[in-house]
């Protein structure tokens, strides 16, 4: 059946003035959209029963109930309880008034403006309430009383802006932090400058900085009431007050509290691509005014509307629908005629359609508007049309037919509040991925450092720690010994930073300890060896501390992890140490260096290219010195210690002066990138074949295959004549022990000679531990004169027999002492007391004593200038140094084959028995090179004829 009224026509323009795109997109927008244009002010004539009529269309824009509905607000403006418009205040009752001594007028200029600003600052479209910093603050100022003439109205002002500012209606937080960016930073920025209410308010009266003083700016730049003339925000304003706005234009202050309103309703629907809220507003403001008569404050405020479009150019948003009691003083159009609207996109499209028959009011003023606002009509703005809307026939606006019409389009993807969550989680995820796999410290990965962390550089591979570290942020293993003795060494370098600090002309030399410090097998873990190097250059540390002359060298120790059995130390000098070679100048050598090895070697090489001198403490591979000519080696070679063994083997004697063995067993793993093990085998195999010496070699591949080999006391020919060497690993031995003396009664059992890698277990009473109580074991030992100390040197006594030591001995044995002592008061640690000083002790000791030297001695060349390598390296070639374990030369050769190395014999190793010297070198022709009061008495030694 066909419409009896034009509420259907009306419920469609409605709908096409407050959408301005219903198919919103911000790529579209940004790319192809087009000029907008302000709505027409729609004057309603012709319709009776306005009254009924506002509120149902007011009910229709909010009937999707807060999801995506229209801002809008409705006034009667025949309603009794409407105040009239106050722009002008009554000076009886400003003087003699119920509220006389309030500083504050509690009415408003232009109480339309206020209820429509009421109005759209509900939030219940889901689209973000509409804040009016601008009006408030205009209508704040126009209601105050100021009772101060027009020189000091401002200071007075002044004093009463922060009840404003705290009010939070005007520059709370829509001026001040909205400036700056987007709600959630707001509130944080407000945050902060509510704690300086001072700067805030300076920040906001003083309209200097752009972002923090919107509102200030913008009064002093709009066109109203010639700002330019105060000369400053507060002088403006005070022109604003109720006791001096007598003064001024009564249609300037409409104009400019009008202004300000639309200027606050532009702002929110001004789109920045960088503020979402703003693209989610997809319907217009819409006012509805039921009641308006000619001249009255109603079509005043429309009026002014249309004066502010034409003067200032500018779009707003705002939809005025108005109904007239009677028809106003220009052409009115009608309704019904106007087209289709349904299938537009935008209002703006229908100007590009063909003409209307009969012609489209709506149309019409599309084309036009251009030219009717250049002109400044005073009606330029203003559409009247006659509605067909009989009060007998009640529209029927709740008709199914209009449901969901007024409904506002749903925002863009990318405005959408879950995608706009999205775009800022899927960073922020990204964000904090990428910094828990570049910052392990944030996953709390125990291996890690930040990047802000000096001395520290270190990280996961095939998961071990590597790295290096100089302070207790970071120790590598949980062995408490091996952790106590790292933490002791740092915090001894903390000491030698702050006796630097007090004398700067003290030389730091800083020395890298690299080293296997970590075990992927447990079975085979054997960190004691570690803790005795890191004990000697405890030592050197603290004998370095104790001096105060300016002369001697302060000691900082860098300890690097290079894996198990150095597997990753190519990697850790590569990407660990490099960097901190050339970062640091103080870093003078590399010492320690663990395991005769193919990576090893590598690692050697690489230092020698980075030009940083390395001195092995304990290597002993053939062959290592051609790796790099900046490699140096405080332990006689292999091919030393093949010798030691063939003189021992052959001038072995038994108690009655007979040759102990005739033949020579050698027992060792099949390992072809073990440097250390396939040299000393074949170097071994190649002196006893030049001695004529008998000899047979058992291998094996994995260590339960020792088992395998025939125990001697189980044999029917069991042959004393056969002395079994062990020429593999430490982590073997036990095992290898264990093998070969089954079936033995105490004190029966073979002849067994260890190569010098069974020390790390000698001097460990943990690991002799597991071997039987009653076994005796020789074995070959670097650093031999520390080791016949015995347990009188961890006692603080520096003894070798009966023959004097060195002072250096007794320093390294006074301060042993104190050391142990200290790393009692470490956890875990309470009953600590190694049974004697190691090999290990004594060359790191001496090793780090020789870099000491060395820079003693440059100073004599270099002056004041700091050391340097190339001066150490040529200081280590040009200087002997005589330490704890002999004397270290590199005048002909770098490898030390003139230092201390001995057969050494223990019984009932795991019972800690006493160390005695079986043969020693250096020694003199004729003599067994043993120091007095340390030969055994279960074997002599004679000069074998070669």
């Amino acid at each position: 059946m066909p419409d009896t009224n034009d509420v259907g026509k009306l419920l469609e323009l409605l709908r096409a003035l407050e959408i301005p795109d219903t198919r919103p997109g911000v790529w579209r927008t940004l790319v192809h959209g087009r000029r907008t244009l302000p709505r027409p002010i729609v004057e309603l004539v012709g319709v009776g029963g306005h009254t009924a009529l506002v509120t149902d269309l007011y009910s229709w824009l909010g009937e999707s109930g807060g999801r995506r509905a229209t801002p809008r607000a409705k006034i009667d403006l025949h309603a009794p309880d409407l105040p009239p418009t106050a722009l002008t205040p009554d000076v009886n009752a400003f003087n003699a008034g119920p509220h006389a001594d309030d500083q504050e007028i509690p009415g408003h200029c232009l109480p339309i403006i206020q209820h429509l600003v009421a109005g759209f600052a509900t939030d219940d479209t889901a689209m973000g309430a509409i804040k009016f910093p601008r009006y408030r603050t205009a209508d704040w100022l126009t209601r105050q009383r100021v009772t101060s003439d027009e020189s000091e109205a401002p200071d007075e002002l002044r004093r009463r802006l922060p009840t404003l500012l705290r009010s939070g209606s005007p520059a709370s937080r829509s001026d001040a932090a909205e400036g700056v960016a987007g709600d959630t930073i707001s509130r944080v920025v407000f945050g902060v400058l509510a704690l300086w209410p001072v700067l805030r308010l300076w920040l906001w009266v003083s309209g200097r900085i752009p972002g923090m003083s919107k509102v200030s700016r913008w009064f002093l730049h709009q066109r109203y009431l010639a700002p330019e003339l105060s000369g400053s925000f507060l002088g403006f304003a005070a022109r604003l007050t109720a006791s001096h706005r007598v003064d001024e234009n009564e249609e300037q202050v409409a104009k400019l509290l009008v202004h300000a309103f639309l200027e606050d309703l532009r702002d929110a629907y001004r789109r920045r691509i960088w503020r979402p809220s703003s693209w989610r507003r997809t319907a217009y403001p819409v006012a509805l005014l039921g009641g308006l008569a000619e001249g009255g404050d109603g079509a005043r405020i429309l009026t002014w509307i249309n004066e502010i479009r034409n003067e200032t150019g500018l779009f707003d948003p705002l939809v005025v629908v108005a109904f007239r009691d009677e028809g106003p003083h220009r052409e009115v159009g009608e309704l019904s005629h106007i087209s289709d609207l349904r299938t537009l996109r935008c209002l703006e499209g229908l100007a590009d359609q063909p003409s209307a028959q009969p012609p489209d009011p709506l149309q019409i003023w599309l084309r036009e508007i251009d030219n009717r606002r250049t002109h400044r009509q005073t009606d330029a703005w203003f559409l009247p049309l006659r509605a067909f809307l009989p009060n007998d026939t009640p529209p029927q606006i709740g008709d199914p037919r209009f449901r969901g019409q007024a409904l506002p389009p749903a925002p863009p993807m990318a405005a959408r509040s879950w995608f706009v969550g999205l775009c800022v989680l899927i960073p922020i995820a990204l964000a904090v991925g990428a910094a828990l796999i570049y910052f392990p410290p944030l996953r709390g990965a125990p291996c890690a450092q930040w990047p802000w962390t000096a001395g520290v550089g270190v990280g996961m591979v095939d998961g071990e720690c590597v790295g290096y570290s100089d302070n207790v942020a970071q120790t590598f293993t949980d062995d408490p010994e091996l952790t106590a003795i790292q933490r002791e060494v740092f915090r001894l370098n903390k000491a030698a930073g702050h006796a630097r600090e007090n004398n700067p002309k003290r030389p730091l030399v800083s020395l890298v300890y690299f080293a296997g410090l970590s075990y992927l097998d447990t079975n085979v873990r054997y960190p004691h060896a570690q803790v005795e190097e890191l004990a000697g250059l405890a030592v050197q540390q603290r004998r370095a501390l104790l001096a105060s002359d300016e002369s001697e060298p302060l000691l900082r120790v860098i300890v690097a992890n290079g894996g198990t059995d150095m597997r990753h130390a190519r990697s850790v000098v590569e990407h660990r140490l490099r960097p901190l070679i050339a970062d640091d100048p103080s870093v003078l050598g590399v010492i320690g260096i663990d395991r005769s090895t193919e990576e090893t070697r590598r690692a050697i090489t690489r230092l020698g290219e980075l030009g940083v001198p390395a001195v092995a403490t304990t290597l002993s591979a053939d062959g290592l010195d051609q790796a790099s000519p900046l490699y140096f080696q405080a332990a006689p070679s292999n091919t030393v210690q093949a010798r030691l063994i063939g003189d021992y083997v052959q001038g072995a004697r038994n108690l009655d002066g007979t040759p102990r063995y005739e033949k020579v067993r050698i027992y060792h793993p099949e390992a072809a990138d073990d440097l250390y093990v396939t040299t000393l085998v074949s170097d071994l195999q190649a002196e006893l074949a030049a001695r004529g010496v008998p000899q047979q070699s058992a291998s094996w591949r994995e260590q339960q295959q020792l088992y395998r080999f025939p125990a001697p006391c189980e044999t029917a020919d069991f042959d004393r004549s056969t002395l079994l060497f062990f020429a593999g690993r430490n982590d073997d031995f036990p095992t290898f022990a264990k093998a070969v003396s089954r079936g033995c009664l105490s004190g029966d059992g073979p002849a067994i000679l260890g190569n010098d890698a069974v020390t790390r277990l000698i001097t460990d009473p943990k690991a002799t531990a597991a071997l039987p109580a009653n076994l005796t074991v020789r074995y070959v030992a670097k650093a031999a004169p520390v080791m016949l100390g015995g347990a009188d040197c961890v006692r603080g006594v520096g003894r070798l027999g009966d023959q004097p030591v060195p002072f250096e001995h007794e320093q390294l044995c006074a301060e042993l002492a104190r050391l142990i002592e200290d790393l009692r008061t470490y956890p875990g640690l309470d009953d600590y007391q190694p049974t004697w000083a190691g090999d290990r002790t004594g060359l790191a000791f001496d090793v780090s004593g020789l870099f000491l030297q060395a820079v003693r001695s440059s100073r004599g060349v270099l002056g004041d200038q700091p050391p340097n390598r190339t001066a150490i390296a040529v200081q280590l070639r040009e200087n002997d140094y005589r330490g704890v374990t002999g004397t270290l030369g590199f005048s002909t050769q770098r490898v030390a084959d003139g230092s201390s190395i001995a057969v050494l014999v223990t019984t009932a190793v795991g019972g800690g028995g006493p160390q005695r010297c079986l043969v020693m070198y250096p020694r003199r022709s004729g003599q067994d090179g043993c120091p007095a009061g340390t030969k055994s008495e279960l074997e002599g030694w004679r000069e074998p004829n070669r």
